[in-house]
């Protein structure tokens, strides 16, 4: 073996061994305290729960445009295979976005490897494995995860196939080229801007590198139509493109010769790299650019290179999947700009990586080799200190900071925690700011897994439950207390206060011990006003539908002056929930709402309130709600009378409830007292 094959092996297994410390390094930094930063579960996260457990139970959900865009089917499938090795939790979900955080690096190092040489492909791949962005991109638990790692993973295949070294066609690189591509598609609409830069790349080869286009050109096209073929059943769907929806505000101004709100946030994008960063703090450490000021000149200084040597079909591919990567973020701003951008994570982080690969072959023929050397330690030593920083922001700054906390409900995850662990079983009466589908029993659908608590939720500043028992757990966080009506009225037993951090925005919850059947009873005690229907006097129950029935009312005041506002409390008991009907065709489950309304004479009404805190979807056939009603009058109501009316309906396809009398409909609404309006 001669001198120089002996070199070559020896370079080649170093180039091995720092491959594998940058990927210990970036599992390190994807895989330490998985379980505990993020501090929770986003809305969106758990909407992807939802999906990706759907297919798990093997039931795929028929919900097409769903609470956090997380609707595009393959996490839904990839999911599942890590739902299979760690169950349908969060956990799995976390652990999905790790493995194609890595694979987006493995892909990265490979592409710039082949295009650019084995040093810019370890820089790039040692920047994927550190950067802030792409730390945090793999350990969210987002529908979007394997977005990045499949589109590089095109690119990769794609340069592979359009390799002029020999004579070989390589058809199965096309192939993977148009799977990856297709996959990313599937994925994420960020990658529809991004793959833009392939239809700018195919007119780019029949003008500057006509050689490789005629033996390429044909090849390009098919994969370009086999991608569109692939994608077509989901991109012909209306609801794939409900994100890219969002982007038409600033496009439809500046058709208007309005070009303020895009040249505002073009800026505001641009100034992410290096400025200001992301302000969204679920997304990023508010404030915090891309990239330091120290790695932000190679960034500029690649973009640069590349510029210079536009001619050269990979420079300027970077160039071109830079900016179509970026596109969404221009036209939105730096406000969640981190996943907007995320398709152009690869070329974006590789730009320092070029540049600081070119000024180190210009430092070893200008100055001689040892100045290379140690501009490379240089390089590596900043690169601990990227390392470093990125631990530190991730783990201590963003990963404990009060705000990142609230972002993530940790108060509701504590409480999944409790529950997990709690000797209790039983139903659990749980107060929540958003206890409707998807928002917070899906993050509870992803922590808590134990089949003997039922629980039911609702908001307690609005509405409490009573659940058909003698004996439950209610469960009140402070961003949710109890109305002081209801306070009045229950006979707690508080079991414990458990503290969570003294800075959290909720920094405790209560858990008490109660008698939901007794409560009910003290809810019941005034005497029951009679209602009326359709000039029927009724006595309570008032049934609806056979879904729910009116136990009681209470109207504190009965006058009002124009533009003050009324309260009344209702009281009602789940008959039978199916009454309501199946849960509609693309939606999470049966929705209804309470409606409030005061009516003047011609049946125009001056003051409403149509809500409830008590979500149907999560109705249990004898249990018991009350809902506070709080209702402005109108400024402009005239002294006078005023009739009182209320009902259900159905949120979905607006329909009123019946009241039954001896199961016939006589109306959909009762009205109860009048009300007076006064003069000021």
């Amino acid at each position: 073996m001669s001198k120089s094959q002996m070199a070559n092996g020896e370079w080649r297994m170093a180039e091995w061994v720092v491959l594998a410390l940058i990927l210990l390094v970036a599992g390190f930094l994807r895989l330490y305290r998985l379980d505990a930063v993020p501090p929770g579960l986003t809305h969106d996260e758990a909407d992807t729960g939802y999906f990706v457990a759907s297919v798990y139970h093997g039931a795929p959900s028929q919900v097409k445009t769903p609470y956090g865009y997380a609707y595009q089917p393959f996490t839904m499938y990839s999911g599942v295979l890590f739902m299979a090795l760690a169950g349908p939790n969060d956990l799995a979900l976390r652990l999905h976005s790790v493995f194609f955080g890595m694979i987006l690096l493995l892909f990265t190092y490979l592409w710039t490897r082949r295009l650019f040489g084995a040093a810019v492909g370890l820089g790039s791949a040692a920047l994927v494995a550190v950067s802030f962005w792409t730390v945090c991109d793999s350990r969210f638990a987002l529908n979007s995860g394997p977005a990045p790692a499949l589109f590089t993973g095109a690119v990769y295949f794609l340069w592979r196939a359009m390799d002029d070294r020999g004579e070989k066609r390589h058809w199965w690189a096309w192939g993977l080229f148009v799977l990856l591509l297709g996959g990313s598609l599937y994925t994420y609409e960020a990658a529809l801007a991004a793959a833009a830069a392939f239809g700018l790349l195919f007119p780019y080869l029949a003008y500057v590198d006509r050689p490789r286009f005629r033996r390429h050109g044909l090849w390009f096209a098919s994969a370009l139509v086999a991608v569109g073929l692939l994608a077509a059943p989901h991109l012909l769907d209306p609801a794939a493109w409900g994100r890219t929806n969002t982007l038409s505000n600033p496009v439809q101004a500046a058709a208007q010769g309005n070009f303020g709100p895009v040249l505002s946030n073009v800026l505001s994008t641009l100034g992410t790299f290096s400025v200001s960063g992301d302000s969204f703090v679920t997304y990023n450490l508010p404030g915090r650019p891309i990239f330091d000021p120290i790695v932000s000149v190679f960034f500029y200084g690649g973009i640069v290179l590349c510029i210079r040597r536009w001619r050269n079909p990979a420079y300027a591919f970077i160039l071109m999947w830079v900016t179509m990567g970026i596109v969404p973020s221009l036209l939105l701003g730096e406000w969640t700009s981190t996943l907007h951008s995320k398709a152009a994570e690869a070329p974006i982080l590789a730009l320092p990586a070029l540049c600081a690969v070119e000024v180190g072959r210009f430092a070893a023929v200008r100055f001689g080799r040892h100045w290379a050397r140690a501009f490379a330690v240089g390089c590596v030593i900043w690169l601990s200190v990227v390392t470093a920083s990125t631990g530190y922001d991730y783990f201590v700054r963003w990963g404990q900071a009060p705000e990142t906390r609230a972002a993530y409900f940790h108060n509701l995850t504590a409480i999944t925690d409790y529950l997990e662990n709690t000797e209790y079983s039983g139903i659990v009466a749980l107060s929540s700011p958003f206890p409707d589908l998807p928002l917070d029993p899906f993050i509870a659908d992803m922590r808590l897994h134990r089949r003997d608590l039922a629980l039911r939720w609702f908001d307690a500043r609005r509405a409490l439950v009573l659940p058909d028992a003698t004996r439950s757990l209610l469960i009140v966080p402070p961003n949710t207390p109890l109305d002081p009506y209801f306070v009045e009225r229950l006979s707690l037993r508080r079991v414990e206060r458990v503290y969570l951090r003294a800075d959290d925005v909720d920094p405790y919850f209560d858990v008490f011990e109660w008698n939901p059947t007794a409560a009910l009873a003290r809810f019941l005690a005034a005497p029951t006003q009679a209602v009326t229907s359709e000039g029927e006097t009724l006595r309570p129950p008032v049934n609806f539908g056979n879904a729910v029935e009116l136990l009681t009312y209470t109207l504190p005041a009965s006058t009002v002056v124009p533009g003050g506002t009324m309260t009344l409390t209702t009281v009602w008991r789940v008959l039978d929930p199916a009454a309501l009907g199946p849960s509609p065709v693309h939606s999470y489950g049966r929705a209804a709402v309470l409606f409030t309304h005061v009516l003047d004479a011609s049946e125009a009404t001056i003051g409403q309130e149509d809500r409830l805190d008590a979500p149907a979807w999560n109705w249990q056939a004898g249990d018991a709600f009350v809902q506070l009603h709080h209702f402005q009058i109108d400024t402009s109501a005239s002294p006078g009378l005023y009739r009182l009316q209320v009902g259900v309906y159905t949120r979905d396809d607006l329909t009123r409830l019946p009241v039954l009398v001896n199961g016939t409909a006589v109306d959909n609404r009762v009205i109860l007292s009048s009300v007076e309006v006064t003069a000021q």
